[in-house]
């Protein structure tokens, strides 16, 4: 029975809209718009985008997996902090406008807090 429900559910989801494959991810652009919006929501939308690619990206490194751009957070930084410095990064970086945001989320965050790399021993 709990089969069925799910199928259907999925088969009325599908009915419902379809979306073309460029609807399927977010441009630097429209995360700008959601962050600088007046509506909550679209807020809350913007704040937990960036929060997802954090999370993604510490999953990542948690597995031995070396991101392209790595970046390491201070244990104190809020999800909020995160995306006003995503912000400020994308109001001086245009040129990722047209582009998918997720990418843009770990050079912002790069920039400020880069991976220190451990001091090789030195051998004696």
């Amino acid at each position: 029975m709990r089969k069925c429900i799910m199928a259907f559910s999925l088969c009325v989801l599908l009915a419902l809209k379809p979306f073309p494959s460029q609807a399927m991810y977010v441009s630097a652009s429209e995360l700008a718009r959601a962050c600088l919006s007046e509506k909550k929501e679209e807020i809350y939308g913007c704040v937990f985008y960036i929060a997802g690619v954090i999370d993604y990206h510490t999953v990542m490194q948690s597995f031995g997996t070396a991101p392209t751009i790595d970046f390491c957070l201070p244990e104190s930084i809020t999800k909020e902090k995160a995306a006003i410095l995503v912000m400020a990064y994308l109001k001086n970086a245009p040129q990722h406008d047209a582009f998918i945001a997720a990418p843009s989320i770990p050079m912002a965050l790069h920039k400020v807090f880069p991976c220190k790399k451990p001091t090789p021993k030195r051998k004696k």
